[in-house]
């Protein structure tokens, strides 16, 4: 008789006494620790209790029942629970459609009574050690994608810079563990580099892509650099280093704290929204198309000037596409809508709370896509001292 040196703990459901016993001192013998159920619900309470090894599982357990479905019922139970353990199915009524049907339930394996001890044996020590790489495979991928989210949470500004004047705020909200989205604000000398992106994707690769976006920007911006000439610069790379079915909605700012210009490249992004302190509406559109493309493209700039009360809204697709349906989308007009109903003295912390909370209400808080948002507030006394400066 075969045995093993990895003692296991193993599951029987099983409601015939003498196959139980049978069964508990087979797999004793074998240095295997045995808990016995004799029904699918001692067997459920049983996993809800314990992670064994192995579930070793009865198809029928009425003797006047050969169809198998309380057991199948059982293995159903187990996938809808999502347990990983493997599970190997016996009966003393097998056939193949039966023995199809469990796999497909979600038994790696089937025995038929009587069995052969030898042949039970190899089966179950076989997947007491498969579930068991398994398990520490998945542990091991767990622990990459925690470091991984924690990586990508530091890459995320903690504190933005802060101007007198202007009030800076910003935030990322993934829909899963790992984000396509990214958004930074940055001091360069005198000037600040404003930029918010979205890989077309989601999960590690999307995620990966995006890191390398951030240290692409990081290392290539500069106070004197234009916004049209990083974002040629940050395509170039992104082309040479990104998979062919990945691109990237990239918007890119240089803001003068003093004067308030802002000059910026749009490639492909969400047009930003600024909402000028006479209910106005300009949208930040200038620039060209995704990167990850065509290495050659080269992208145009648009200008603008940030007066007394403007509000400048930087989002990702996340936001105007958040709802139940496409009919019931949040929509870019709430977001302006919002914007101007909110108060004068608001600052940009205060509106991006505010808009969060809206596109949270609205949809539920079901997401299916990251959310990310920068808003930046211009304040009234600052444009007074600076028209005072001026004259």
């Amino acid at each position: 008789m075969e045995t093993t040196s990895l003692a296991a703990s193993v599951l029987v459901a099983e409601d015939q006494p003498e196959v139980q016993h049978a069964l508990q001192l087979l797999l004793k013998m074998a240095g295997h620790r045995v808990e016995l159920a004799s029904s699918p619900d001692e067997a459920m309470a049983a996993v809800h209790r314990e992670v064994f090894d192995l579930l070793l599982v009865d198809l029928n357990y009425h003797r006047d029942t050969t169809s198998g479905d309380e057991g199948l019922k059982l293995l159903e139970d187990l996938r809808t629970l999502r347990y990983e353990s493997p599970v190997v199915a016996m009966t003393a009524w097998g056939s193949i459609d039966l023995a199809v049907e469990a796999m497909h339930r979600g038994a790696c394996d089937f025995v038929q009574k009587p069995w052969d001890n030898d042949h039970l044996l190899r089966i179950v020590n076989k997947h007491v050690e498969s579930g068991r790489t398994q398990r520490r495979n998945r542990r091991r991928q767990q622990l990459e994608m925690q470091d991984a989210v924690a990586v990508q949470r530091r890459l995320l500004p903690r504190d933005l810079p802060s101007f007198p004047g202007l009030s800076i705020a910003g935030e990322c909200r993934p829909a899963g563990d790992m984000g396509g989205d990214y958004f930074d604000v940055f001091s360069m000398g005198k000037k600040l580099g404003i930029c918010i992106a979205d890989v077309i994707g989601h999960g590690l690769p999307a995620a990966l892509m995006m890191a390398n976006l951030q240290a692409a920007v990081k290392v290539t911006a500069a106070e004197w650099l234009s916004p049209s000439d990083l974002c040629s610069r940050v395509n170039e790379l992104v082309c040479k280093n990104g998979a062919d079915d990945k691109f990237i909605s990239f918007f890119y700012a240089v803001l003068d704290p003093q004067t308030r210009k802002l000059n910026y490249s749009n490639c492909g992004h969400n047009a930003p929204i600024l909402c000028h302190n006479d209910g106005s509406i300009e949208r930040l559109d200038q620039g060209g198309t995704v990167l990850g493309l065509r290495s050659d493209e080269r992208f145009h700039e648009g200008s603008l000037d940030l007066v007394a009360l403007d509000r400048l809204v930087l989002f990702t697709d996340g936001i105007p596409e958040a709802g139940t349906s496409n009919e019931n989308e949040y929509g870019e007009l709430r977001i302006i809508e919002l914007m101007k109903t909110r108060g004068a003295s608001d600052h940009a912390r205060e509106l991006l709370d505010a808009l969060l909370h809206d596109v949270s209400t609205h949809c539920n808080q079901q997401f299916d896509d990251d959310i990310t948002c920068v808003v930046i507030a211009a304040e009234e006394f600052v444009a007074e001292t600076l028209q005072a400066a001026k004259s």
